[in-house]
Parts: C-alpha cells; sequence; structure tokens
C-alpha cells in the first residue's frame, strides 16, 4: 500500500511540475515533441499536432521534451527563442509545484486540515476540535527518557498554558501525563522536556482559505529553502551530514506513517513534497532546472551559447552525481529498516 500510495503521489508531483514546462512552453510557441505520463518504455502514444501524448510503462511522474534543448535549431526551437522564454519554461515546473501545494493547502483549508491555532488567530470558530499536539521531544529530557512520543495527544488540558502552569506547580514531583497513545510517568527537572502547540481542524471559507494557504505555502517554502542552503554549505565546509535525508525508501515510510493518521496527513506530506521539489530544482546544479537557468543567465551574459560539449558534459556528470546520491541515500534508508 505504501508502494502505491508514493508512485501516485510522486506521479502526480512530477506531472505537475512537467505540465508547468509543457504549458509555458506552448504559450512561447515552442515545439514540444512529446509529453509522457510516467517513464519510457511507452506502452501507447497518439500525435496531435507536433506532440505525441504518451503513456509509459514505469509509473514513475512523468516527462517532457522540448524541441532545441539541446541547442537544435529550427522552426518552435527552445534554443531560437529569447533568454526570457527560456528562463520561464526551466522555472515553470517550480512554479507549478508550488501552485499544486498552494491549491492542496487551499482545499485542505477548507476541509478539516490539522493547523496551529496560532496562525489562524482571528477564525477561531472555523478551528474545530482543539487539541494540545506533542510537537517535539527533546533529547535526554525527562519526557526521552520516558519514551513520550512526538505526535501525541495531551488529553487532560486544553492549551499548552495549562501545561505549563501544571509542571510548573509540579517540578521534583512524579507525574502522569495521559495522551491518546498512553499514560506516562515522569519527574519535571524543571521542565518536561516537550514543545507544544494548540492544533485545531481548519473549516475556513474559500476566501479565508486562500490567505491562509498562501502564508502557509510562503512559510513552508521560506524554512525548505533555509533548510536546503544550511545542508549544502555545511557539506562545502566539509562537516555535512546525510542523517537526515531520505530517499524514496525512507519517504514510503513516512507515507504509510501518514495513511494511518488520514487524509489531511498525506495532503500535508504532498505539499511538503511539492515545495521540497520546487526548492531542490531551483539548486543551481547541472541537470537541475536551477542549473539550466545558470546556463541561460550566462548565455545571456556573455551574449553567445554555451558550447553544446561543455554543457552535455556537466549536465552528465550533474546527473551522475545525483544517482550515486539517491544510491547512497536508498541504501541508508535500507540500512535505518533493518536496524
Amino acid at each position: 500500500m505504501n508502494i502505491i500510495l508514493l508512485i501516485i503521489i510522486l506521479a502526480i508531483l512530477v506531472l505537475s511540475h512537467e505540465l508547468g514546462h509543457f504549458l509555458i512552453a506552448k504559450l512561447w510557441r515552442i515545439r514540444v515533441d512529446e509529453f509522457g505520463f510516467g517513464l519510457p518504455p511507452r506502452a501507447w502514444g497518439k500525435k496531435v499536432g507536433d506532440t505525441i501524448y504518451s503513456l509509459n510503462w514505469i509509473p514513475f511522474g512523468g516527462f517532457v521534451r522540448i524541441f532545441g534543448e539541446e541547442g537544435d535549431t529550427g522552426e518552435g526551437s527552445f534554443a531560437m527563442k529569447p533568454k526570457l522564454a527560456q528562463a520561464s519554461v526551466i522555472v515553470a515546473g517550480v512554479i507549478f509545484n508550488i501552485l499544486l501545494a498552494f491549491v492542496l493547502l487551499w482545499f485542505g483549508l477548507q476541509t478539516g486540515l490539522p493547523v496551529s491555532v496560532s496562525d489562524f488567530p482571528t477564525h477561531g470558530n472555523e478551528l474545530k476540535n482543539q487539541q494540545v499536539i506533542i510537537t517535539h521531544v527533546l533529547p535526554d529530557s525527562p519526557a526521552e527518557i520516558a519514551t513520550v512520543p512526538a505526535g501525541a495527544r495531551l488529553l487532560k488540558f486544553k492549551t499548552p498554558e495549562e501545561v505549563s502552569i501544571y509542571v510548573r506547580d509540579h517540578v521534583n514531583e512524579s507525574i502522569n501525563l495521559v495522551t491518546d497513545k498512553g499514560t506516562y510517568t515522569l519527574v519535571p527537572n524543571p521542565i518536561l522536556g516537550i514543545e507544544m502547540d494548540l492544533i485545531g481542524e481548519a473549516h475556513l471559507s474559500p476566501t479565508s482559505a486562500i490567505i491562509g494557504a498562501t502564508k502557509i505555502t510562503y512559510r513552508v517554502t521560506q524554512s525548505t529553502a533555509i533548510g536546503m542552503f544550511t545542508f549544502i554549505s555545511n557539506i562545502l565546509k566539509g562537516h555535512g551530514s546525510l542523517d537526515g535525508v531520505v530517499g524514496p525508501v525512507g519517504i514510503a515510510g513516512i507515507i504509510g506513517e501518514a495513511s494511518e493518521q488520514g487524509f489531511h496527513a498525506i495532503l500535508l506530506i504532498t505539499v511538503i513534497l511539492s515545495l521540497s521539489l520546487a526548492v531542490i530544482n531551483l539548486v543551481p546544479f547541472p541537470a537541475l532546472d536551477g542549473g539550466r537557468l545558470l546556463f541561460v543567465v550566462i548565455e545571456a551574459i556573455k551574449g553567445s551559447p554555451i558550447s553544446k560539449n561543455i554543457t552535455t558534459v556537466f549536465n552528465m556528470t550533474g546527473f551522475a552525481i545525483l544517482i550515486l546520491l539517491m544510491l547512497v541515500i536508498t541504501y541508508q534508508d535500507i540500512t535505518k529498516l533493518l536496524a
């Protein structure tokens, strides 16, 4: 079941990304040779105008083949279009992933998506079933020693402030922390070592949901970009780690856990993955959209195309590095599962 969900979510994310490239290329009257659902080999295809619309046997996402991306010239060639057109086609995939996340959030905020009450201070009546949720357990804290799980719901408190007052009044005393996942006995010293938030199910109007979805999309994109920048900086400084990075196997596990919590948990995972895909693709690395965009900028500055041999070598090298990185991360994911 986890694998099926993973395939469906990846298909939605990649097709959204490729649809962005496809539509903006069409808008600039650039010839699109093929728009494929899934990856080759081809199972079925039909040519409409200049474009072959295909179904392929490997069910992971999709692809778009744009004429002239490799420097070929002729009518409708990508290479013959203005740099603004080229740049817009390249970044369109990223924009569509962001738009997908926004639309999912907009829908979710109208249908019961769990959100922090502090993010919606003027929508108290539209946030149902408000509950205190443990969002993080601090290392080596009384809560971690007592194996209190993150994500647990505190049953006897209505606000995080009530929890703080209770803990303050019972420092160095044995207390029972009652959650939906069990009761845990621990001693505050003077803290429990948990971070909490008041979470409610959003039932916003369509207009309010637009504002809320915009805010959440911006915040998650910003935090993802900062995390990506920090990760890359640490790698370049020589003290980075892949411990916090997951590949398809790890993502399948996360999706499996989310599926146990219901539709909105899966929706949130899809939003996070879509925005992560957008941010990763903007990294100026060969074989990614950011790398292609960097080449376009360089060509615009120097006033002439970069040698096709150079771009081919850079892209193939970048692709090889990405494949190697994916293999390492996948091995790490499997090792964690077997541990």
